[in-house]
């Protein structure tokens, strides 16, 4: 799948980093009384929060506003595809959420005919964040330039309950070989955004729950130069990978 380019503005993008950045300290909120926290089990080793579809509300009623017309999908309250539309993943990265582990994101991504074109991505308890489409680039806060390695030694690999552990570990062999060291961030979203800023090497996920989980990560990937691939499959999981270097062949 090739990602197209889109007609999102600077103008949209500053919107976007504007209601993401937002939606960042109403996730800290949550994020920092997990004892209030109202928690239930989706699926074994899936959880979802109040403050999962606090925040998705928050960002769905901004979206509404600054960008009428366009629908929104989001993980948790649902919604309809079009042609164009919003993919939210109010927090990427829940069980590290809920663990009280800074390793979660919030993901907006602009989804046309199928293909992420512009994203935002914001990893609040970290404090970093990155914006950006094809036509604009990627702006990012909280990694300074002097920090991005001319070679980064690490290589995020995702794990999911789909994906078997014969193929993710014959993968990590596959990423070893090239001289990695291999990480796992519990984050699609965090994951590429990192990728995007240039300090991962790549990031490889078979069977991801959704488009909502890699379309932000995946538009700010294409805004970066980086070469990425998705492919959905049938029951709209997503095989995601990104690569500072040549993407791997599919395996048969």
């Amino acid at each position: 799948m090739t990602i197209a380019e889109t007609a999102l503005g600077a103008t949209d993008l500053s919107t976007l980093a504007d209601i993401i950045d937002e939606a960042g300290r109403l996730a800290m909120g949550f994020f920092e009384d997990q004892h209030a926290r109202t928690v239930t089990v989706k699926s074994p080793l899936d959880y979802v929060s109040d403050a999962d579809h606090a925040v998705e509300q928050f960002i769905r009623d901004r979206l509404m506003i600054e960008f009428p017309g366009v629908p929104v999908i989001g993980e948790e309250l649902g919604g309809n595809p079009s042609r164009r539309y919003w993919s939210v993943d109010p927090i990427d990265g829940t069980a590290n959420f809920l663990s009280g582990l800074p390793f979660w994101a919030i993901s907006i991504g602009l989804v046309e005919d199928g293909v992420p074109v512009a994203g935002s991505v914001h990893a609040p308890a970290l404090r970093i964040s990155a914006s950006g489409s094809a036509g604009q680039g990627l702006c990012s806060t909280g990694l300074s330039a002097k920090s991005a390695p001319a070679r980064p030694n690490c290589f995020a690999v995702g794990r999911n309950s789909a994906w078997t552990s014969r193929d993710r570990c014959a993968t990590e062999d596959r990423v070893t070989s090239e001289g990695y060291n291999i990480v796992g961030y519990g984050s699609c979203a965090l994951s590429l955004m990192l990728v995007a800023a240039g300090r991962l090497g790549g990031y490889i996920e078979r069977s991801v729950s959704g488009m909502w989980d890699c379309a932000g990560g995946a538009a700010l990937c294409k805004a970066a130069g980086v070469k990425v691939r998705l492919d959905v499959e049938p029951g709209g999981a997503v095989d995601v990978e990104a690569r500072l270097t040549p993407l791997f062949e599919p395996t048969v």
